[in-house]
Protein backbone atom coordinates (compact mmCIF):
# COMPACT_ATOMS: atom_id res chain seq x y z
CA UNK A 1 0.00 0.00 0.00
CA UNK A 2 1.33 3.36 -0.98
CA UNK A 3 1.43 6.12 1.75
CA UNK A 4 -1.22 7.81 -0.13
CA UNK A 5 -3.51 4.78 0.57
CA UNK A 6 -2.18 4.86 4.25
CA UNK A 7 -3.13 8.08 4.56
CA UNK A 8 -6.72 7.86 2.93
CA UNK A 9 -7.56 4.38 4.78
CA UNK A 10 -6.30 6.29 8.31
CA UNK A 11 -8.71 9.26 7.26
CA UNK A 12 -11.83 6.97 6.73
CA UNK A 13 -10.76 4.85 10.12
CA UNK A 14 -10.91 7.96 12.52
CA UNK A 15 -14.18 8.96 10.88
CA UNK A 16 -15.45 5.82 12.29
CA UNK A 17 -13.68 5.34 15.35
CA UNK A 18 -13.25 8.85 16.69
CA UNK A 19 -16.25 10.86 14.48
CA UNK A 20 -18.99 8.11 14.96
CA UNK A 21 -18.22 6.03 17.33
CA UNK A 22 -16.57 8.05 19.76
CA UNK A 23 -18.88 11.13 18.94
CA UNK A 24 -15.77 13.48 18.03
CA UNK A 25 -17.75 15.57 15.61
CA UNK A 26 -15.24 18.69 16.05
CA UNK A 27 -13.07 16.55 13.93
CA UNK A 28 -14.94 16.42 10.52
CA UNK A 29 -13.71 19.52 8.99
CA UNK A 30 -9.76 17.84 9.31
CA UNK A 31 -11.48 14.83 7.31
CA UNK A 32 -14.09 15.59 5.41
CA UNK A 33 -13.51 18.41 2.59
CA UNK A 34 -15.58 21.50 2.78
CA UNK A 35 -17.51 20.58 -0.50
CA UNK A 36 -17.91 16.75 -0.01
CA UNK A 37 -20.77 15.39 -2.07
CA UNK A 38 -22.54 12.46 -0.12
CA UNK A 39 -24.56 10.21 -2.31
CA UNK A 40 -27.10 8.39 -0.80
CA UNK A 41 -30.55 8.39 -0.83
CA UNK A 42 -30.12 11.72 -1.70
CA UNK A 43 -27.42 13.72 -2.99
CA UNK A 44 -26.30 16.32 -0.23
CA UNK A 45 -23.07 18.79 -1.32
CA UNK A 46 -20.79 20.66 1.29
CA UNK A 47 -19.41 19.52 4.94
CA UNK A 48 -22.55 21.25 6.75
CA UNK A 49 -25.10 18.80 5.27
CA UNK A 50 -22.43 15.88 6.05
CA UNK A 51 -22.29 17.04 9.95
CA UNK A 52 -25.78 17.37 10.19
CA UNK A 53 -26.47 14.06 8.82
CA UNK A 54 -23.98 12.13 11.27
CA UNK A 55 -26.05 14.65 13.91
CA UNK A 56 -29.08 13.06 12.94
CA UNK A 57 -28.00 9.36 13.62
CA UNK A 58 -26.36 10.30 16.64
CA UNK A 59 -30.32 11.57 18.01
CA UNK A 60 -31.84 8.60 16.51
CA UNK A 61 -29.03 6.08 18.19
CA UNK A 62 -27.39 7.84 20.93
CA UNK A 63 -25.13 5.15 21.45
CA UNK A 64 -24.06 3.61 17.61
CA UNK A 65 -21.15 1.87 17.56
CA UNK A 66 -19.38 0.87 13.82
CA UNK A 67 -17.81 -2.15 13.34
CA UNK A 68 -15.26 -1.83 10.42
CA UNK A 69 -15.37 -5.47 8.36
CA UNK A 70 -13.34 -4.38 5.69
CA UNK A 71 -11.47 -1.60 4.69
CA UNK A 72 -9.55 -1.57 1.71
CA UNK A 73 -7.77 1.44 -0.09
CA UNK A 74 -6.38 1.63 -4.11
CA UNK A 75 -5.31 4.70 -5.47
CA UNK A 76 -7.83 7.87 -4.15
CA UNK A 77 -10.84 5.45 -3.24
CA UNK A 78 -11.14 3.53 0.00
CA UNK A 79 -13.85 0.93 0.54
CA UNK A 80 -15.63 -0.01 3.56
CA UNK A 81 -18.18 -2.90 4.65
CA UNK A 82 -19.34 -2.19 7.93
CA UNK A 83 -22.12 -2.86 10.95
CA UNK A 84 -23.67 -0.55 13.29
CA UNK A 85 -24.70 -1.80 16.58
CA UNK A 86 -27.37 0.54 18.11
CA UNK A 87 -30.44 0.90 20.06
CA UNK A 88 -33.18 2.99 18.76
CA UNK A 89 -33.34 5.79 21.53
CA UNK A 90 -34.50 8.86 19.57
CA UNK A 91 -36.99 9.71 17.27
CA UNK A 92 -36.00 8.62 13.64
CA UNK A 93 -37.50 10.26 10.00
CA UNK A 94 -40.84 10.34 12.39
CA UNK A 95 -40.89 6.96 14.01
CA UNK A 96 -40.38 7.95 18.20
CA UNK A 97 -37.84 5.68 19.72
CA UNK A 98 -38.50 2.22 20.07
CA UNK A 99 -35.97 1.11 22.40
CA UNK A 100 -35.01 -1.88 19.85
CA UNK A 101 -31.71 -2.81 19.28
CA UNK A 102 -30.56 -2.53 15.43
CA UNK A 103 -27.70 -3.99 13.32
CA UNK A 104 -27.50 -2.27 10.43
CA UNK A 105 -25.31 -2.87 7.25
CA UNK A 106 -23.97 -0.82 4.74
CA UNK A 107 -20.98 -0.38 2.25
CA UNK A 108 -19.49 2.71 1.64
CA UNK A 109 -17.13 3.69 -1.43
CA UNK A 110 -15.13 6.94 -0.38
CA UNK A 111 -13.41 9.73 -3.23
CA UNK A 112 -10.16 10.94 -1.82
CA UNK A 113 -8.40 14.61 -2.43
CA UNK A 114 -5.41 15.65 -0.61
CA UNK A 115 -6.19 13.25 2.29
CA UNK A 116 -9.61 14.33 2.96
CA UNK A 117 -13.24 13.09 2.37
CA UNK A 118 -14.36 14.85 -1.34
CA UNK A 119 -16.83 12.54 -2.41
CA UNK A 120 -19.37 9.56 -0.59
CA UNK A 121 -21.56 6.51 -2.44
CA UNK A 122 -23.55 4.97 0.10
CA UNK A 123 -25.35 1.97 0.17
CA UNK A 124 -27.00 0.95 3.27
CA UNK A 125 -29.65 -1.41 4.28
CA UNK A 126 -32.13 0.85 5.74
CA UNK A 127 -35.26 -1.52 5.01
CA UNK A 128 -33.51 -4.12 7.25
CA UNK A 129 -33.02 -1.55 10.48
CA UNK A 130 -37.08 -0.34 9.49
CA UNK A 131 -38.05 -4.29 9.62
CA UNK A 132 -35.84 -4.90 12.96
CA UNK A 133 -37.90 -1.95 14.24
CA UNK A 134 -41.10 -3.23 13.81
CA UNK A 135 -42.56 -0.72 10.58
CA UNK A 136 -44.85 -2.27 8.92
CA UNK A 137 -43.26 -0.83 5.61
CA UNK A 138 -46.15 -1.42 3.57
CA UNK A 139 -49.07 0.50 5.64
CA UNK A 140 -46.39 3.17 6.65
CA UNK A 141 -46.35 5.39 3.83
CA UNK A 142 -44.91 8.30 5.58
CA UNK A 143 -41.93 6.09 5.90
CA UNK A 144 -40.95 5.45 2.33
CA UNK A 145 -39.88 9.35 2.25
CA UNK A 146 -37.13 8.03 5.45
CA UNK A 147 -33.92 8.97 4.74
Amino acid sequence: MTTVEQTNASTVRRLYESCLNENHSELLPSLVSEGVIFHGVTEERGIAPYAALTERLRVSFHEMRFTLLDLIASDDRVVVRWTMDATHDGPLAGIPATGKRVQQQGNVIYQMEDGKIAEVWAQIDRMGMLQQLGIDLLSAGKVAAAK
